[in-house]
């Protein structure tokens, strides 16, 4: 009887193979915490890069806007924000308020492009109107002209502009 206490009160064994399974859980529960992080990362797309020249006549009856050179922008794939006054206002401009006038679908590098505004009748303001805006620039006033990738909600372009005679 005595041997079979001593089998059970002999536990030099148990500290190493508690020791080790404690290892392979931490090391379970960490590749299962990078595992989680890494998946849940997404990966976030790039806007096309771009060098553009923008002016605005009220002559013009628009605004006139020269891709420089970069990326390709994708018509369908832009919002273009107007943003003016004090304090600031911004809206987004109806797409069928911007044309790209050499392909109807995709501004390249030489390229140009236009955004219609309706000009007052004494051609002192103009105003930009559509569904999402309802934007006044007076003559002279300086406007913000806004591009916005939709794939990836960043800023294509963005510049200030004064409406010019």
């Amino acid at each position: 009887m005595n041997k079979d206490h001593r089998f059970f009160s002999d536990r030099n064994a148990v500290s190493p193979v508690i020791g080790v399974m404690l290892m392979i859980v931490v090391t379970i529960i960490l590749a299962a915490a990078v595992s989680s992080y890494s998946n849940s990362m997404k990966s976030q797309e790039m806007a096309p890069q771009v060098t553009l020249m923008a002016e605005a006549s009220i002559q013009d009856g628009f605004v006139h806007l020269e891709h420089m050179g970069g990326d390709t922008i994708d018509r369908r794939n832009i919002r273009v924000e107007i943003e003016s006054g004090y304090p600031s206002t911004s809206g987004f401009i109806d797409s069928d308020n911007v044309t790209f006038i050499s392909n109807s679908n995709f501004l390249n590098p030489g390229d140009e492009a236009k955004v219609n505004f309706t000009h007052s009748s004494s051609n002192d303001f103009v105003t930009f109107d559509g569904e999402e805006i309802f934007q006044k620039v007076e003559l002279g006033e300086p406007f913000r002209i806004t591009i916005i990738d939709l794939n990836s909600g960043q800023t294509i372009y963005s510049t200030k502009i004064t409406l010019l005679p």
